[in-house]
């Protein structure tokens, strides 16, 4: 409040009130020793809807400053309560004084909590969660406020001058203090100060005034109004969203919720719809009737979006409305887990509305609305959810890893947490939920671009927190990446780690000549990763009907198989055992043999006797050499009988092998590879043989 709206109060402090004893709000002039005095003695109180004591030393330091040279601190607000609302009397800080009793007249703070708070602690000298507020002293030298030991004489203790002892210890000081000293002591005791006290008001109207006047500075958090407005003595919705939802989402290291969602929530589930109007009009009873189903709805919710969206713990959630939608859906369905039609939708519909940034305006009145499509979802149908993607990989780009805030940053930390991201150094998974990989928006971690790097050798202006630059490491790989290019410690790991690719991809991170790794391109990488994260987006989204990239991946795995058992199963049977060297040319072989020897001397745990049997060594071989192994002379009779037409095994294999380059070293691909590709699987998938390799060449002889 605005002391300069009532001017009397800072000059001379008459007005006229006894010839206006109607009216409800009275401006009083006092001073700082009248404001202690009146804490000390139990007359000012917090109330319920007061948020917690925040001031931080410095904060306070600053506010006596300001004292000190006579600057104004601002009006102090109350409100003169009837004794019916001693109840709402809230212990923020131990301040030594007594319980509120049922027949005490109390005036509670509505503004100016924290200064209060902040100027009694010191001025009694009291300790407060661990800090020693004996130790801001008043410098008498260089007449500042500081936060160290007193030693009374430069530095005394604020706690010192207030007290009983301050004529005693003024002779103790230098002389040469002594003007400083009593300036200050007087200034303190003398500081006048504006009250202004409200009364004959209702809990309802005290909670806007509250409101209203904090509307200046931070905005006041509606739950606490709420809460305070509905406070029983059995029931108290502060309290019991702390030890209800807050403790146990922290027990499963999920981390804190907005206590907004619980009031949307349960204005949703009372009222149909979740705006401030509707949580203000919750009553006690709405709220303790519907309090146990809430309580459940949110935990299985929190369950549901780490289990399946990717939602690690609260700080990747992009929107609290998720939380809110999915309890309601819970209370409502009564169900304890989401059948797999409705967590089909529901996955689309978080990706759609995440990358989509759909709750990030109105998002109370659209979760109104959207609650009818949960109804729905509910009742059997399959409600259309449709939110526009304009996403592009500049958009990715322009996003930070440094904007906890945006939805865009923290879906795409869940979309890599559903691939299950793998460390980098030996494929064992990363523990997202326990294993300490945080600090994202570090300058030194979780980049593969490192920042050194790119300071000294990256293109000018290079943003290392752009999010196609970003990968969860662990702590040591982190410490040993540092300041490495790329195109050195990439092979590295590859050396040391022979499944490297398959742990790359579980962070979608290109590999290929086109990915600008290794030859440390950043904008050509930024470029090709981004184009990977929007293809997955559309994939969870539903824009994209292609299968992910690792089902894509395994896909390609599980056909490359299939042709090698063909091949194997065949010649063994009509060339028997030495079949290697009699019906594979020397060229394939040749570069079989070396890709093996390269692999053992990467990984000298590896045996040449391993790579004995053919079989084997036919998973050295590349997919145009399956076609050379097939086409060859000899050989293309036995393999006639299932490939038909030697054109059409050319023209689908070429199709497969562009295909499979791109997808296996997440390359970037045209539609036509794709379709072609695609194409071509379907193609293998219809001639190939279902039955047991071994049985191919038996049937063709009983033919």
């Amino acid at each position: 409040m605005d002391p300069t709206r009532f001017p009397h109060a800072v000059c001379g402090g008459r007005l006229a009130m006894n010839d206006h004893q109607d009216h409800k709000i009275e401006v009083k002039s006092s001073m700082l020793s009248n404001l202690v005095a009146d804490v000390a003695t139990g007359r000012y109180r917090v109330p319920q809807f007061q948020r917690e004591y925040v001031w931080n030393k410095a904060k306070v330091r600053e506010l006596f400053d300001s004292i000190y040279h006579e600057y104004p601190i601002g009006s102090f607000f109350l409100w003169d309560a009837e004794r019916k609302h001693n109840h709402l009397f809230r212990q923020l800080v131990d301040l030594g004084v007594k319980p509120v009793g049922e027949h005490d007249d109390v005036s509670f703070i509505l503004d100016g909590q924290q200064r209060i708070t902040a100027l009694y602690v010191t001025l009694m000298g009291r300790t407060v969660n661990g800090t020693d507020y004996r130790n801001i002293v008043f410098d008498l030298k260089d007449q500042v406020f500081k936060d160290r030991l007193p030693d009374n004489k430069r530095y005394v203790s604020v706690a010192d001058l207030w007290g009983p002892g301050a004529a005693r210890l003024s002779r103790q000081i230098d002389v040469g203090f002594v003007d400083a000293y009593d300036r200050c002591l007087v200034t303190l005791r003398t500081y006048p100060i504006s009250v202004i006290e409200v009364r004959d008001k209702k809990l309802a109207d005290v909670c806007k005034i509250f409101r209203r006047i904090n509307q200046a500075g931070k905005r006041l958090d509606r739950f606490d109004l709420i809460s305070a407005m509905t406070f029983t003595a059995e029931f108290d919705l502060r309290e019991r969203f702390k030890k209800d939802i807050v403790a146990r989402l922290k027990e499963k290291l999920f981390g804190g919720i907005s206590a907004a969602i619980v009031t949307q929530l349960l204005a949703l589930v009372k009222h149909g719809q979740s705006t401030e109007r509707y949580e203000y009009s919750l009553t006690s009873d709405d709220i303790q009737k519907l309090w146990k189903d809430a309580v459940s709805g949110v935990l299985l919710a929190a369950d549901t979006l780490r289990k399946n969206m990717g939602v690690v713990n609260s700080d990747y959630l992009p929107y609290g409305a998720f939380v809110t939608l999915l309890a309601y859906y819970y209370i409502k369905s009564g169900n304890r887990g989401m059948p797999p039609e409705h967590l089909g939708w529901t996955k689309q519909w978080f990706w759609k509305a995440s990358f989509g940034q759909y709750y990030g305006s109105a998002g109370p009145t659209k979760m109104g609305r959207d609650k009818i499509l949960f109804d729905r979802l509910i009742a059997g149908e399959k409600p259309t959810f449709d939110v526009p993607l304009r996403l592009t990989v500049q958009d990715l780009v322009k996003n930070r890893m440094t904007w906890t805030g945006s939805a865009i940053r923290n879906a795409f930390l869940c979309l890599l947490a559903t691939h299950r991201p793998l460390d980098l150094r030996n494929n064992t998974p990363l523990d997202l939920v326990a294993g300490g990989i945080s600090d994202f928006t570090n300058n030194e971690k979780h980049h593969i671009f490192p920042r050194a790097f790119l300071h000294r050798s990256g293109p000018e202006d290079a943003e290392i927190h752009a999010l196609p630059n970003f990968c969860f490491l662990t702590a040591e790989l982190n410490k040993r990446i540092l300041d490495d290019e790329p195109a050195q410690y990439i092979p590295t790991l590859q050396a040391e780690n022979k499944e490297f690719d398959k742990a790359a991809r579980s962070h979608l991170i290109p590999l290929g000549t086109d990915s600008g790794v290794l030859d440390n391109d950043y904008l050509k990488f930024l470029k090709a990763r981004g184009d990977l994260i929007l293809g997955e987006i559309g994939r969870v989204c539903g824009e994209v009907s292609t299968p992910r990239q690792e089902e894509c991946q395994e896909a390609i795995r599980d056909l490359e198989n299939r042709i090698r058992d063909t091949i194997h199963a065949v010649l063994s049977v009509r060339v028997q055992d030495n079949y290697w060297k009699a019906n594979v040319p020397l060229a394939v072989r040749d570069n079989a043999e070396k890709r093996i020897q390269q692999d053992i001397d990467k990984h000298p745990d590896l045996k040449p006797e391993e790579f004995a049997p053919i079989r084997r060594k036919l998973d050295y071989i590349n997919v145009m050499d399956d076609r050379t192994i097939i086409e060859n002379g000899a050989n293309w009779p036995h393999f006639e009988p299932i490939f038909r037409r030697k054109q059409d095994l050319q023209n689908y294999l070429e199709q497969f092998s562009e295909y499979r380059n791109c997808v296996m070293h997440s390359r970037p691909m045209s539609e036509l590879t794709r379709m072609g590709g695609e194409m071509a699987m379907i193609w293998f998938d219809s001639v190939l043989p279902s039955e047991e390799p071994a049985t191919i060449a038996e049937e063709e002889d009983g033919e």
